[in-house]
């Protein structure tokens, strides 16, 4: 059946058996001269050709065979050269401008133009003189005096509008032969009030202006001097313990202890003194302690006081140290500060006085006396004295207060510094186991005699008969003997003195405590 060509082609007319070989034919087979034809289709020419597909029957299709390889991309051409773009012909050069033609000759003046309209009117002029004036007619007759009027009042009283009508009054009177005027009882004056500013820049300056000044709180007149004062306006303060008759022409307000000046009207300049409280003296367990520093001194003549209240702080004087101790606990306690306060000045303050060192031995070298107003005395010690304590710590000037003096060496003696005072340092401990003086006060006549106050406490010593003395309210030192036994004194209250440093042998003696101190205020009261 390979033969069989294109069998295919005739679809359902032709069916081969594969087995029998036989071919079945399912429609007409025509054989005449025009050809075969299988059905309609012709499949043998008449000339003997295939008239079929030109392939003839179809067979079995054999197996797909691989897949060749791909052939080699062949090369691209080259790409054709692009023609030249022909050059740009170049631009004709411009023509030369040509010359400038002659002005022409100047035309005929032409006609005289037609002549203009008639100007507007001019102004009016002026108004002619005013011709005489006539006679005055004649004078009418005076009509009749009208009724004389109530007047209020009597003889010499000034007269005023009282409700649309002439009033007096009895206490308001002028008499024109002496030229007083009077006012009566419960009749015043009231004059307008005028700063310092205001009274400078608009009053008039005739002698005899009389004005009230807000300013200084005062009536004042103008004088061929100037601005005097007519009447001044009484300062009145209230407060602590007060005296107008300890110092001419002043009142004194004297403060002990904590309280307030109260001023309830005025302007004044005032006068103080602020003291603080002085410093307890030492303890001592063997040699002389030291004695304690006075409290702050200050004083000045410029105090302003105005309507308020001003605090007074009156400290209080340091106690004095224990025996035994040992260091820190033997030093004397520190004054407190005293002081002047208000919302309308700078505090003003002195600072307490500085406590005494303890002395003894063996004790180390760095137990100083405390610094304060006036710095406490050193202690006597070993192996040296010790130093005295630092003084005026306010950083004031003039000072408040000076150093304390310096504890004896160990060789020779067992005395301890005196306490420094306002008016100047403690000495040193001496020779022979004596104890240093307390330094100076400070004096002051505010309360009108000149009084001593803050001075030094003295240094212990030994035996007895060599403690240190204590000036102007300072104690003096303690020694064998002194009652009680071996005790530093106490500073004198309200002097803010130092106490007195204690000398060590005894098992209960102690420093004396400083003296409290003061503040006192004083202005003129005239």
């Amino acid at each position: 059946m390979s033969k069989n060509r294109e069998v295919s082609q005739f679809g359902s007319y032709i069916s081969v058996d594969d087995t029998t070989k036989n071919v079945g034919i399912g429609t007409t087979l025509k054989i005449s001269a025009g050809g075969i034809f299988v059905g309609n289709t012709e499949i043998v020419r008449p000339d003997g050709t295939w008239g079929g597909s030109s392939s003839g029957l179809v067979g079995a299709q054999g197996a797909q065979g691989f897949q060749g390889r791909q052939g080699a991309v062949g090369a691209q051409g080259d790409a054709g050269t692009d023609g030249a773009q022909g050059a740009t012909g170049a631009q004709g050069a411009q023509g030369a401008v040509g010359a400038q033609g002659d002005v022409g000759a100047q035309g005929a003046q032409g006609a005289q133009g037609f002549q203009g309209r008639q100007g507007a009117v001019g102004a009016q002029g002026a108004q002619g003189a005013t011709g005489a004036q006539g006679a005055q007619g004649a004078t009418g007759a005076q009509g009749a005096q009208g009724a004389t009027g109530p007047v209020g009042g009597s003889n010499t009283q000034i007269l005023f509008n009282d409700g649309g009508s002439t009033g007096g009054d009895a206490g308001l009177t002028f008499n024109k032969t002496s030229n007083d005027l009077t006012l009566g009882s419960q009749h015043r004056l009231n004059l307008g009030t005028f700063t310092t500013t205001q009274r400078n820049a608009g009053v008039s300056t005739a002698t005899g202006a009389l004005i009230y000044n807000s300013t200084t709180d005062q009536l004042e007149v103008y004088s061929p001097a100037g601005w005097i004062v007519g009447a001044a306006i009484p300062f009145i303060a209230t407060g602590g313990t007060e005296s107008t008759t300890s110092r001419s022409g002043y009142k004194v307000h004297t403060f002990t202890s904590p309280g307030t000046l109260v001023v309830s009207y005025g302007i004044v300049t005032a006068e103080y003194l602020v003291i603080a409280g002085g410093g307890g003296g030492a303890g001592s367990s063997g040699g002389g302690g030291g004695g304690g520093g006075a409290g702050g001194h200050r004083t000045s003549t410029s105090l302003p006081l105005q309507t308020g209240t001003y605090t007074i702080t009156v400290g209080g004087g340091g106690a004095g140290g224990t025996n035994p101790h040992p260091a820190p606990t033997g030093y004397g306690a520190d004054g407190s500060n005293s002081s002047i306060a208000n919302p309308n000045i700078t505090t003003i303050s002195s600072t307490g006085g500085g406590g005494g060192s303890p002395g003894g031995w063996p004790y180390a070298t760095n137990i100083p006396g405390n610094p304060g107003g006036s710095g406490g005395g050193g202690g006597y010690g070993s192996p040296q004295g010790q130093e005295g304590g630092t003084g005026n710590t306010g950083g004031y000037t003039p000072v408040e207060g000076y150093n304390g003096g310096k504890g004896e060496l160990p060789v020779g003696g067992a005395g301890g510094g005196g306490g420094g005072g306002a008016g100047g340092a403690g000495d040193a401990g001496g020779g022979s186991k004596r104890g240093g003086d307390g330094g100076v006060g400070a004096a002051s006549a505010i309360t009108g005699s000149s009084v001593f106050r803050a001075g030094g406490g003295g240094g212990a010593g030994w035996p007895s008969g060599q403690e240190g003395t204590g000036v102007h309210g300072g104690g003096p030192g303690g020694s064998p003997g002194t009652s009680p036994s071996n005790s530093g004194q106490n500073g004198t209250a309200n002097t803010g003195g130092g106490g007195g440093g204690n000398y060590g042998g005894d098992t209960s003696p102690t420093g004396g405590s400083g003296g409290s101190g003061i503040v006192i205020i004083a202005y003129p009261t005239s």
